[in-house]
């Protein structure tokens, strides 16, 4: 499994759960941190996923962005200030995850996808590294890394059966799992899944609705692929997408992103 990784960060939301915020979510300053010339400098949500994805090894990073979010583009770059290299993949309109993340299919294919949430904070902080090897040695088609949570029922709890997935639920009514996925590397097989269900999603009788990631997952699950989970119980998770995670992290019971070493899985 020698292919080449990249990074993929898609923020191309309209972060409706923040409205009317009408500012990008990822560039809300969470944090402040001592810069070179002995001053401080803020430090952005989006700042967390990329540095997470740079401890992984994966140096190229490619970002989805719309036209309500060029904001980012202003303040990312090229990447060079936070160690790696920065491309944009423009959508035109918000049509869910999945389309997001479909966008960068031609660019991804022949990679292995390293894939984190620019509006969330997990720790630990080197997780994507230590899910990189899991997701070698096992070679696995997806992996998922699962953190704990106390709102299980508005995100995507995980059941685990040893490393392996047995199912990927969508904000349940009844969750078997205090747990949600936050992060993911996956391989040409899931991209091309993932392409086939976005496209599927444009055709479908669903109205509205937009398409779930946790709906791909599970269907990779459904037919056969490799899923593998890696659940880091000493760990924790914000989604920062909320009124309730914005105001944890502003009010400071937000992971300690930058302290200490990486917690054990």
């Amino acid at each position: 499994m020698d292919k080449p990784f990249i990074g993929l960060l898609p923020a191309a939301g309209r972060a409706r759960r923040l409205a009317p915020l009408r500012y990008p979510k990822e560039l809300l300053p969470i944090s402040y941190e001592h810069d070179d010339t002995g001053g401080m400098r803020m430090r952005a949500v989006a700042e967390y996923a990329i540095e997470a994805i740079r401890l992984a090894e994966v140096l190229h990073v490619l970002l989805v962005v719309a036209p309500w979010k060029m904001d980012i583009v202003s303040y990312v770059g090229d990447g060079s200030r936070f160690g790696v290299d920065v491309g944009y993949l423009y959508q035109q309109d918000a049509r869910g995850l999945p389309p997001a993340l479909d966008l960068a299919s031609p660019w991804c294919h022949g990679c292995h996808t390293v894939f984190a949430l620019p509006d969330t904070i997990f720790e630990p902080r080197d997780a994507l590294r230590t899910l990189r090897a899991l997701y070698l040695d096992e070679r696995a088609d997806l992996a998922l890394a699962v953190f704990p949570t106390s709102e299980p029922h508005r995100l995507g709890p995980v059941v685990l059966d040893a490393r392996r997935v047995a199912r990927v639920l969508d904000k349940p009514a009844v969750p078997p799992a205090a747990n949600t996925w936050a992060a993911g590397i996956w391989n040409d097989a899931f991209t091309a899944l993932l392409h086939d269900s976005a496209g599927a999603s444009r055709t479908g009788g669903d109205g509205e609705r937009e398409p779930v990631l946790g709906e791909v997952f599970e269907r990779a699950i459904h037919e056969g692929m490799r899923v593998v989970g890696l659940e880091f119980r000493d760990g924790s998770f914000v989604d920062i997408g909320t009124p309730d995670g914005m105001r944890r992290c502003l009010a400071g019971t937000r992971p300690p992103a930058l302290a200490g070493q990486a917690g054990q899985q």
